[in-house]
């Protein structure tokens, strides 16, 4: 797996400090004093709350590392926090705990705060009386959220369950779509103007790709990457609804925490980094200069790394091009030298189409008059791969290599379908890819294969 990717998204939080609604930082603290518990309980209720986020120790109010580093980390541990969230918070939730590293050597613990499910995060208990018998750090039955600032801070006023209680229904409405889903009429397919938007959408996109690639020398990628990538594009049909471009950056921050929270993730999808010389920015649909916005991710120059290029649109057109994790030969040179050439991880399409229908389910929640979503997806520098895994423990039958060099697949399904067939559409995408290997591939399939990475809820 690529845990490289892992470690790159957190280093991110400590090598580029920005304290924002979804990332708090802390300096050093006491965590045996039971007031900064009960203030962690706060901070930690108010994330989950705003649909989940960080909470970064090490750091001081400027955002520049705390000098009064302890002689150990170890107590910044999931118990510890675990321990917090039981003491102090209503429903349980499990945070993450990570150490990571920063380019001097030095460590800080990172906190991972899942988001709420379809209930908010509420306090049970009160914090450490002080000599007037008040409460501090945190009060029991207050509704703690992320508030401008940023801190996190109890609800005081209507306007600001609004967009709680949004959250709390979409989550709910989730469960319900997988109750109705079976007695929704089947879709038929995409309108012909749908398919046929999709379709220039996800060509216009790899143009775009392809004229950046050119600009840059690919000799730092094992493979030249113009003939080996995969173009994985949708399309939500939601009657010429549009989001504003600060709605749509913030729904994409939205969806990443969410789908963190369904899976586990090894590279986020659309993923915005905090670095100014990475982070996406907003370009002009069409080649010459006209045309609407569109929110781009140019990783391309990171050829050393893993390099990737996407697009969204305010209407719901998505697509993202990358490079074939399985080609980047450091850390997997044990698989490398057993398959002796060019090979493709079936656990792999798997799980990055799963992500990526997921991605879809969760951004089109953001449009109302949502419908359907058309997928467009395509492969390319297929022939002569040979079928390996990541983990040395799974075998494949020998010789399973592909004799096509391309392969595309599209499909359209309602909203509802998202959610509650989410293998079949899975299965529906990235078998046919498979097919090309001689390898049987269906909804079985991938239903076991989805163990590996599906978070149980």
């Amino acid at each position: 797996m690529n845990m490289d990717k892992v470690r790159r998204d957190l280093s991110d939080l400590i090598e580029f400090p920005l304290e924002t609604q979804e990332n708090e930082y802390k300096g050093w603290i006491d965590l045996d004093d039971k007031v900064v518990r009960a203030s962690i309980a706060s901070h930690l209720a108010a994330l989950a709350n705003h649909g989940g986020g960080h909470l970064v120790f090490g750091f001081q109010d400027d955002l520049t590392p705390d000098p009064n580093r302890p002689a150990s980390i170890d107590k910044y541990n999931r118990d510890t926090f675990t321990g917090i969230v039981k003491r102090y918070l209503s429903p349980y939730f499990q945070c993450d705990v990570h150490i990571v590293t920063n380019k001097k050597g030095e460590e800080f613990p990172v906190v991972r705060v899942p988001a709420h499910e379809n209930v908010p995060i509420m306090a049970k208990a009160d914090g450490p009386q002080d000599r007037k018998k008040k409460p501090q750090g945190i009060m029991i039955g207050k509704c703690y959220i992320r508030k401008p600032g940023p801190e996190s801070a109890p609800i005081d006023s209507s306007q600001e369950w609004s967009a709680l209680i949004r959250r709390c229904t979409l989550n709910d409405r989730t469960n319900l779509l997988k109750d109705f889903a079976n007695i929704i009429r089947p879709t038929e397919g995409a309108t012909p103007n749908a398919q046929q938007q999709l379709e220039n959408w996800h060509q216009k996109v790899d143009k775009r790709f392809l004229d950046s690639l050119s600009k840059v020398s690919s000799s730092n990628w094992p493979v030249p990457f113009k003939d080996n990538r995969y173009q994985l594009s949708y399309l939500i049909s939601s009657n010429g609804e549009e989001l504003s471009l600060e709605q749509l950056k913030e729904a994409l921050m939205e969806v990443q925490n969410d789908t963190r929270n369904m899976m586990r993730i090894y590279g986020h999808m659309f993923y915005q980094w905090n670095d100014p010389s990475l982070a996406p920015v907003f370009c002009p649909e069409e080649a010459d200069g006209t045309g609407g916005s569109v929110l781009e991710g140019n990783l391309i120059k990171e050829l050393q790394k893993f390099p990737e290029f996407w697009r969204v649109a305010p209407d719901g057109r998505a697509s993202l091009i990358r490079p074939y994790l399985e080609d980047r030969s450091e850390g997997f040179n044990d698989i490398v030298q057993e398959v002796k050439g060019p090979w493709f991880s079936p656990e792999t399409i798997v799980r990055e189409t799963g992500e990526f229908v997921i991605h879809a389910m969760l951004l089109a929640k953001r449009f109302e008059s949502a419908t359907q979503v058309s997928f467009r997806c395509t492969w390319i520098g297929l022939e002569d791969r040979e079928i390996a895994e990541f983990n040395s423990s799974v075998c494949w039958r020998s010789s399973r290599k592909a004799r096509v060099n391309k392969r595309t697949t599209e499909k359209t399904y309602t909203t509802a379908e998202l959610t509650a067939k989410w293998s079949t559409i899975v299965s529906d995408l990235a078998c046919p890819v498979l097919y090309v290997f001689g390898l049987n591939c269906g909804v079985d399939f991938v239903e076991n294969m989805k163990q590996k990475f599906i978070i149980k809820r």
